[in-house]
């Protein structure tokens, strides 16, 4: 019920004649200007938002304010000085009219043109505190009401958000003419690491693409894991019908890069067999480490127990009979070994798997090993070695049924070619060599690792961490002996990020990430720096977060994942989050450590060759 209570009568007081002088219109009719702010400051209401301030402006001020503008306002009566960013609008309200009045409606249905005055307002977050030499602090107050607002030009705001790095992403959304970028000189980018993430379609190639040649061009060693063969061409100028016009309307010619270098695994087929400059590698099984083979091989129980025993024993069999280049590097190096980072020291695939045979055929109670099973690289030259060191090991570990599955776990990694083969030739005839990572790796160059053809995912993701262990070693050497002023710079670019870490995996999988974090955290010192590139970022681990501090976030469709990004991504803003889900294709967010708020900006496209793309 309405309250009945009477209320006391209150005294008016006329109001003085400077404040009328204020509110007076102009005497020729103009638009009233209240000064040369582009904006004031209302009062607060209930439905006020902490870190928030409404901006109002004049209806000739409309054009200039945008989406993610910067201003600063100068608090009136305390003379503080604030730096906002638009979160919301800029929006138009009739002067004197709710925008929903029945007349407005009424004539916009009928057709008749009646557009009233009206004025515009903003949601400013407030970012900063501006102290009189430009320094910024927190802020810890709000402006008053009423106080003035001034749009930043083009070179304030580009010193104000510190985005035109010379690694180029593209330019900003609602900031004509300001370019953003990450920089290559400062360790606090590309060393510490970056996620880039996208459905299908949004552009998530082709700004990878870009980013490899930005990268390139500022003198770092590019390695690029790719698991769809989609960069194997990037050599060639692009081609493709939906990148064309793009690169046509940023007034880019399309280009393929320069010196750049094509690593297919042995005998596997490659997307791209018309590069100019394909090389055949193969991997050393003595430097993976037997922790994360076997995490990889995802045996059980009872065959991770037989895989270990047959490893051990085929490594001191190997020490036994000196099947080493060199005894003495061989001792050394079986007294530095440690089986968290690499394998048992000159130890072969094949060693391995002719152990593991030999034990098979002694618990089955077989006289020996048929010599068509063991191998030239293994112990065919030394049966009956092979077959003592075998029975030790039938001792402790019996039970036909689970060698037999070891052995065949063991015998599929073995066929994939992929360990152990230098010397031989590839069939397009091609030598098969070692991976040199100290000389494979220098300034300026791309290499392509095109790992489409092994189709195992656990075969490829054994490949990949090898990779890692190894560019990781042989950049804190070059590290180490370069100048303060010149150090090497190296960036690693894994695409399907999802398929080599997943959330699901982790906890089968704890030496393979405990491995991948240490390279992170050791790399980030060493101008080492991973990209994580995934259109499944779902599948990620939480962990994988906290690694990259950088983000470029492309359109995703799917809504609990953007909220999963949101409560594990920060430096983002609400408004943004609600854009993720419609951003158009080649659009993304960007939160980079010293680009502060994250930005909506317009990526370059690449203006190489991607395959798969139309």
């Amino acid at each position: 019920m309405p309250d009945t209570k009477e209320v006391p009568d209150l005294e008016v007081k006329p109001l003085p004649e400077s404040v009328w002088g204020q509110l007076a219109a102009p005497e020729d009719g103009a638009p009233w200007q209240p000064d040369d702010s582009d904006g004031r400051t209302l009062f607060d209401t209930p439905h006020s938002e902490d870190n928030t301030v409404l901006v109002v402006f004049p209806q000739a001020r409309c054009e200039q304010w945008r989406s993610q503008a910067l201003a600063h306002v100068f608090s009136e009566g305390d003379n503080r000085k604030y730096l906002g960013q638009v979160v919301k609008g800029p929006y138009a309200a009739p002067n004197g009219l709710p925008a929903t009045s029945p007349l407005l409606l009424a004539t916009q249905i009928e057709g008749t043109l009646f557009t009233p005055p009206y004025h515009g307002w903003v949601q400013l977050a407030i970012l900063s505190e501006v102290d009189k030499d430009g320094n910024v602090t927190a802020p810890l107050l709000r402006p008053r009401p009423n106080s003035k607002v001034k749009l930043l030009d083009l070179e304030q705001t580009r010193v104000a958000l510190h985005c035109d790095g010379d690694l180029r992403l593209g330019q900003a959304i609602g900031n004509p003419g300001l370019e953003v970028g990450l920089q290559s000189r400062e360790k606090h980018h590309i060393p510490r690491h970056t996620l880039v993430v996208g459905t299908t379609g949004a552009g998530k190639s082709t700004c990878v693409a870009a980013l490899v040649e930005r990268l390139a061009a500022a003198g770092f060693c590019v390695l690029v894991i790719d698991v769809e063969g989609e960069y194997t061409a990037i050599n060639e100028p692009a081609d493709s019908k939906g990148i064309l016009p793009a690169l046509k309307a940023r007034g880019i010619a399309p280009a393929g890069l320069n010196n750049t270098y094509l690593l297919v695994p042995t005998s596997i087929a490659t997307a791209n067999p018309a590069h100019p400059h394909v090389r055949r590698f193969c991997l050393d099984f003595a430097n993976v480490s037997p922790l994360i083979a076997l995490e990889l091989l995802q045996g059980n129980d009872a065959q991770s127990e037989r895989f270990h025993a047959a490893y051990d024993a085929a490594g001191e069999l190997v020490t036994q009979l000196g099947l080493v280049p060199n005894r003495e590097d061989h001792r050394q190096a079986l007294v530095a070994w440690d089986d968290q980072e690499s394998g048992y020291p000159n130890l072969k695939l094949a060693h391995v798997l002719d152990m593991a045979e030999a034990v098979s055929a002694l618990v089955a109670n077989d006289e020996g090993v048929p010599e068509k099973f063991l191998h030239g690289d293994g112990f065919r030259d030394h049966p009956k070695e092979l077959l003592a060191k075998a029975a030790q090991v039938k001792k402790r570990h019996g039970h036909t049924a689970s060698w037999r599955k070891t052995v065949g776990l063991i015998a599929t990694l073995y066929r994939t070619g992929l360990f152990d083969r230098a010397g031989q030739r590839a069939p397009d005839g091609k030598e098969i060599t070692s991976l040199d990572y100290s000389k494979m790796i220098e300034g300026g160059r791309v290499l392509v690792f095109d790992m489409h053809g092994i189709d195992a995912p656990q075969h490829r993701n054994l490949a990949i961490s090898d990779l890692l262990r190894g560019v990781m070693e042989a950049q804190s050497e070059r590290y180490a002996k370069a100048p303060p002023d010149d150090k090497p710079k190296t960036a690693i670019i894994i695409e399907e990020a999802h398929e080599l870490v997943s959330a699901e995996r982790v906890k089968q999988m704890p030496t393979l990430f405990a491995q991948i974090q240490r390279i992170a955290r050791r790399g980030r010192k060493r101008w080492l720096g991973l990209v994580f590139a995934t259109q499944f970022p779902q599948h990620l681990p939480g962990e994988l977060f906290t690694l990259c501090n950088n983000r470029i976030l492309l359109r995703l469709g799917d809504e609990p994942t953007i909220q999963r990004l949101k409560h594990s991504v920060g430096g983002v803003g609400d408004n943004l989050w609600g854009r993720l889900k419609n951003l158009p294709t080649g659009q993304a967010i960007v939160s980079a450590h010293g680009i502060d708020p994250a930005m909506l900006v317009a990526l370059d496209p690449g203006r190489c060759k991607l395959l798969m793309v139309d």
